[in-house]
């Protein structure tokens, strides 16, 4: 199981380095370059409630075989595009393999194994797959400067191919729930809302000469439909998303967390990698390399806070980690500021080991609430829960970028006549036009890598208030016991 999560994982890392690659070899604007990283999680999010169903009524291990070689294929997808649209329909394939992927194989994991034993079980299995995000960096940087970015994709190939070799003479335990009606409305409704509300938030950032006014005005059809959504899963008999387990205060605190480090991690990841190179001007090997700053922690972290959530629960694992987070995120805004590499790794090792010691226990905690015949279903709410924060934290960054470019830059500066299209193409994160920018017009060159550093920066900051946020959340709602007992794990072959 640990296949689909361990090419999940390493699609978050090298993507990441390689974005300022791609978006200079397919000749992308920044913001379309940012929806490389949101495509696939709010596909995620749209879809991973469809995935749980399908898992729990066809049979997960069924499902987890397709998804894998869909996976797989989409990769090659993506590897072999030309274009920027291609590539973004490949990777909106990939997040709905991801989708049907994620829950299954999250739900075969804990329903294989007792309650006692369900922390280091899910340790293990977050474990194995980090080993792929903490290679990611380095692997996606030497790939890059070695054999050129389709690459990074076609690294998932043996991956799922061995994923699928391991499966073979699995059986149970792996119940399937009861077959229900599937709710059409309530699919058209998420499906439509989501994208359009996270569509609208990022474009409400973009400088008024590049949309309409129409364009702005989606976040409110985007709330209408999603708030739509919401309503129709209460009211329906049977519907897409059962919301009922969050009626249980625990866990929907649990996801709440799990939502807030979402838009940090993803954030972190993909955007932290882009400073590096972006603004400390530093090559994809190097940016890799600076990355494991947040990397390694989180690999050497996972184990032990499996273990202490077997013996002690979630809540004090969560009463130690997110002040570390906090801090780390502290430490980070003025590193970014300063362009001060070691201070940003003390930051990411903070965060790193905060972050770590809250996801484990908070998804585990959360999972082990659910019974056996619907735990694929909750393992998709709770990662749809999870996916619309990651949308929302790549939004933030493209936003407070796309903000900072247009009050911060003049663009009454006389190089944006004598050289538009140099200017324009350094606004848009154009790595190579900006060294030309620089060498012809350093003030302007200056203004818009400090008005990115900055964009970055006020993002990290708006970070820290929502790793407040889920502190306060995580005290007040998250109340939990070591798991004794165990009444969920009798469940028949798939």
């Amino acid at each position: 199981m640990t296949g689909s999560l361990s090419m999940m994982m390493l699609d978050t890392t090298v993507v990441g380095v390689a974005l300022p690659t791609i978006q200079v070899d397919l000749q992308m604007s920044s913001a379309m370059a940012g929806w490389l990283v949101t495509s696939f999680v709010l596909t995620l999010a749209c879809l991973l409630a469809i995935g749980g169903r399908l898992g729990d009524r066809f049979g997960r291990l069924r499902i987890y075989r397709v998804a894998v070689l869909a996976f797989a294929m989409a990769s090659v997808w993506c590897g072999l595009s030309t274009s920027g649209w291609s590539m973004m329909a490949g990777r909106i394939v990939q997040g709905a393999a991801a989708a049907c992927m994620q829950p299954a194989a999250t739900a075969i994991v804990i329903a294989a194994f007792p309650a006692g034993k369900r922390g280091m079980a899910m340790a293990m299995f977050f474990g194995i797959s980090l080993l792929f995000l903490v290679a990611g960096p380095i692997i996606g940087g030497v790939v890059i400067e070695t054999a050129g970015w389709p690459w990074i994709f076609f690294l998932n190939i043996p991956v799922a191919a061995v994923s699928l070799l391991l499966t073979i003479g699995i059986t149970g335990p792996f119940r399937r729930a009861h077959a229900r009606a599937f709710d059409a409305l309530g699919a058209l409704l998420l499906l439509l809302g989501l994208p359009t509300l996270v569509l609208g938030l990022e474009w409400a950032a973009q400088p008024p000469s590049q949309l309409g006014w129409i364009a702005r005005l989606l976040v409110l059809p985007g709330i209408m439909l999603t708030v739509g959504f919401i309503l129709r899963c209460l009211r329906c008999t049977s519907p897409l998303l059962n919301l009922n387990p969050l009626r249980d205060r625990v866990l929907l605190g649990e996801s709440l967390v799990l939502m807030c480090l979402n838009v940090i991690m993803v954030g972190q990841s993909v955007y932290g990698i882009v400073y590096l190179q972006e603004v400390l001007g530093w090559s994809p090997l190097e940016a890799g390399l600076g990355g494991m700053a947040l990397m390694i922690p989180v690999l050497v972290i996972i184990g032990p806070a499996g273990r202490m959530y077997d013996r002690r629960g979630a809540r004090p694992l969560l009463k130690m980690a997110l002040p570390l987070a906090i801090l780390g995120l502290l430490i980070e805004v003025p590193a970014l500021l300063l362009e001060s590499y070691p201070l940003l790794a003390v930051g990411m090792v903070l965060l790193g080991i905060g972050m770590t010691a809250t996801t484990t226990p908070c998804n585990t905690d959360a999972l082990s609430r659910a019974t056996g015949t619907q735990r694929g279903e909750v393992s998709g709410l709770i990662q749809t829960i999870r996916m619309l924060g990651a949308s929302l934290g790549i939004v933030l960054f493209t936003a407070a970028i796309a903000l900072f470019m247009q009050y911060t830059v003049d663009h009454n500066d006389p190089a944006f006549t004598m050289h538009p299209d140099i200017a324009s193409q350094a606004l848009q994160g154009d790595l190579e036009a900006a060294e030309k920018l620089r060498a012809i017009a350093p003030k302007l060159a200056e203004s818009i890598s400090d008005a990115r550093r900055n964009g970055m920066a006020t993002a990290f900051g708006v970070q820290v208030i929502i790793a407040g946020i889920a502190m306060c959340i995580a005290l007040v709602w998250v109340h939990t016991l070591p798991p004794t007992s165990d009444t969920t794990n009798s469940e028949q072959g798939d």
